[in-house]
């Protein structure tokens, strides 16, 4: 009988997005794309790794770091490979790195099978997360807009009060990358809120979701960008502690409510992200 192979663990180059993306669609992962990883990459290379098992490529994990907190996500391994312990080392590396930065509170979204390894590592499960999926019915909004490059210093300081981080990098990247999926609210000047989608694998991925307190363009912003996509299925995704998000999803009409996750910290910030006014997480990996 043959010895394991060895596993060595490396930074994700460019030449790696085809791999990772076409990891994640085996796994499932349907709102993945080429985009997702570039994005990344371009933000921080050195906390995307990939793993490789006697020299093939075996398996992938990202470290995100804002300023102050950060996400592990993205951790899949090749099916036939997963036997050898890879997915522990690759987020062995990936949790070492943020604490070596200085990550304050460390977030995930764990599958139901890993919850007890990620309690293992010092994670504690801090609510669902929950995951819709369907076609909408469109509507047009007169307040309703597409975004516009000079509306981003706004909402990205409304995104670091409602987010409780700054993740304006990806918010920006997402904006530039897919203007046309993007919509704005607006009632006499003021940006009341924001929706972002971008294109999976035959779907469209939505998030950001972000309304104001009152909340009172929460449907506006999702009917309007259904009315201009609503031909394409929708995924979304929502912490079930904001309760008047989940409850409007499990009676949307056309959505159907999936196999949840956790919300997993370590650390001492189980808010962050948690705020009446973000309705879609933007995803598991990064928040």
């Amino acid at each position: 009988m043959g010895s394991d192979p060895a596993v060595r663990i490396r930074q994700m180059e460019p030449g790696d997005v085809d791999f990772a993306t076409a990891l994640t669609h085996q796994a499932g992962w349907a709102s993945e794309s080429l985009d997702v990883f570039q994005a990344f990459l371009e933000h921080d290379a050195h906390g995307c790794f990939v793993a490789e098992a006697g020299g093939e490529k075996a398996g992938i994990c990202i470290a995100t770091k804002f300023a102050r907190n950060g996400f592990i996500g993205e951790l899949v391994v090749s099916r036939h490979l997963r036997l050898l312990g890879i997915g522990q080392i690759l987020f062995q590396k990936a949790l070492e790195y943020l604490q070596e930065r200085g990550t304050e509170t460390i977030c995930l979204d764990g599958d139901l099978n890993a919850v007890s390894f990620y309690e293992s590592m010092g994670f504690r499960k801090v609510c669902r997360s929950l995951r819709f999926r369907g076609k909408i019915r469109g509507k047009r909004h007169g307040h309703i807009r597409r975004l516009q490059p000079e509306d981003l210093d706004r909402l990205c300081a409304l995104d670091r009060e409602y987010f409780g981080d700054d993740r304006c990098f990806f918010l920006r990247r997402r904006a530039e990358s897919n203007l046309g999926t993007c919509l704005v609210s607006e009632r006499d000047g003021r940006l009341g809120g924001w929706i972002m989608a971008r294109p999976g694998d035959g779907l469209l991925a939505v998030g950001p979701w972000a309304a104001a307190a009152d909340n009172e363009d929460a449907v506006p912003l999702l009917e309007h960008l259904a009315d201009e996509n609503g031909t394409v299925a929708f995924r979304l995704g929502v912490l079930e502690t904001n309760a008047a998000a989940a409850r409007l999803l499990r009676a949307w009409p056309g959505l159907q409510e999936g196999i949840h996750s956790w919300r997993m910290v370590r650390g001492p910030n189980e808010r962050l992200g948690d705020h009446p006014a973000l309705y879609a997480i933007g995803s598991g990996a990064k928040g």
